[in-house]
C-alpha cells in the first residue's frame, strides 16, 4: 500500500480506532476496580448448601401455609353456616315470642273486659 492509501485508510478508520481505544481504557479501569474478576464469589459458594436448605424449608412453609389457609377457609365457612343457622333460629324464636306476647296481651284484655262486664 502506498502512503496515501495507508493515510486514507487511517482517516477512514479513525472513529473505530478511537472507539476501540476508549473501550480499552474502560476495560482497564474496570480491571483496576476488580470488576472483571470473580471477586468474592468463592466466599458465597460455600453458602450454597445453606441456601438450598433454606429454599427447601421455604417451599415446605409455602405448602404448610396453603394447607392452613384451606383449613381456615373451611372453619370460616362452617362458622358462617352456624351463624346463619343461629340467626334463623333467633328470628323464629323472636316471632314465636312476639306471637305469644300478642296472645297474652289479647287474653289479658279479654279477661279485663269480662271483669268490667261482670262475667268473672
Amino acid at each position: 500500500m502506498s502512503p496515501e492509501e495507508v493515510e486514507a485508510l487511517l482517516v477512514e478508520m479513525e472513529p473505530e480506532i478511537r472507539a476501540a481505544d476508549r473501550d480499552m481504557r474502560e476495560i482497564e479501569m474496570l480491571e483496576q476496580k476488580g470488576v472483571t474478576a470473580a471477586g468474592k464469589l468463592a466466599d458465597y459458594e460455600i453458602l450454597q448448601p445453606r441456601l438450598d436448605a433454606l429454599l427447601k424449608a421455604h417451599q415446605e412453609d409455602i405448602r404448610l401455609a396453603a394447607s392452613l389457609e384451606k383449613r381456615i377457609a373451611a372453619l370460616v365457612e362452617r362458622h358462617a353456616t352456624h351463624v346463619d343457622a343461629l340467626s334463623e333460629l333467633f328470628v323464629a324464636w323472636d316471632d314465636i315470642l312476639n306471637e305469644t306476647e300478642n296472645k297474652v296481651t289479647k287474653l289479658d284484655r279479654d279477661r279485663e273486659e269480662r271483669q268490667r262486664l261482670g262475667y268473672e
